[in-house]
């Protein structure tokens, strides 16, 4: 069967914060992933974030994108053909938001779908705006499992889904050191 991933990172990110898993520049994208697809190696792994942007005279700026670059070394460097897709952040009055990821998420899951690049579709996001890509692609006969976090799992990605799986911390813990499997 073949199998695509798709992880909404600043979903993604908020869930680690929440189990408290620090160090996201160790944590082994890999293992997680084979986890996930229990072993099958995904026909797509897909990425989705806002690009921060260095902005003139702006020392968080600078920061902020100095530590996402150095995230996406360390995706590419675990996971060598995952496609770290773009969106951007925009900055109002120094409240970053992002904009433009989820409609790329859920274009690419239609997308590839209707490619047949995948029969199975991962979802690591509790993001509702995605329902409608999911509606399409279950109507297409592909399944979409819902990646969630069973501390604030989302119940209507749930009902949405074709199956789900729901991690804890303890599940989550065991990908933070970067040993290679």
């Amino acid at each position: 069967m073949k199998i695509a991933v798709f992880i909404d990172g600043s979903n993604l990110y908020s869930k680690f914060k929440e189990l408290k898993i620090k160090n996201t520049s160790r944590f082994n994208f890999l293992k997680f992933i084979l986890k996930l697809t229990k072993g099958i190696s995904p026909s797509y792994i897909g990425y989705y974030v806002g690009q921060i942007r260095r902005e003139k005279n702006n020392d968080k700026s600078e920061a902020l994108y100095k530590n996402q670059q150095k995230f996406f070394t360390h995706l590419k460097s675990t996971l060598p053909n995952i496609q770290i897709v773009r969106g951007h952040i925009q900055n109002f009055n120094e409240i970053y938001k992002e904009k433009g990821v989820d409609v790329r998420l859920a274009l690419d899951i239609y997308k590839l779908a209707n490619e047949k690049i995948y029969q199975k579709a991962l979802l690591v996001s509790s993001d509702t705006d995605l329902i409608p890509a999911i509606r399409l692609v279950k109507q297409m006969k592909k399944q979409i499992e819902y990646i969630g976090f069973s501390h604030h799992p989302s119940l209507a990605m749930v009902k949405e889904c074709s199956s789900s799986l729901l991690m804890n911390h303890d599940d989550m813990k065991v990908f933070e050191n970067n040993e290679m499997p």
